[in-house]
């Protein structure tokens, strides 16, 4: 998942399992970065979706859910590149085990 979002590709899912049907509902309905093909109710899904899905998002001087997508990944993926952000994570993570140590110590 990060790694596409990192990229400058357009996503596009086929959900089989359960973690992958949550990220996709994730990035596809609530970020609004990625689209999904739409499947049968027997979980298949034909070329022509596969198509549709494709084209949606590659499109992007004609449709609307393309240009959606491309300006919502471009811009989350400002925000997951920006200085500090990943690396500020990972400071207050070991800030924070360093006092549960010596809280831990201390006790």
């Amino acid at each position: 998942m990060w790694e596409s979002l990192l990229s400058d590709f357009q996503i596009v899912f086929i959900p089989l399992l359960a973690d992958q049907v949550l990220t996709t509902r994730l990035l596809t309905e609530e970020l609004e970065v990625s689209v999904k093909v739409q499947t049968e109710d027997s979980g298949w899904f034909s070329k022509e979706s596969l198509r549709d899905a494709v084209k949606s998002v590659m499109d992007t001087d004609t449709s609307e859910i393309g240009k959606l997508v491309k300006s919502n990944h471009n811009k989350l993926k400002e925000t997951l590149v920006s200085p500090g952000l990943l690396s500020g994570y990972a400071d207050k993570f070991v800030e924070a085990l360093e006092d549960e140590v010596d809280n831990t110590k201390s006790s």
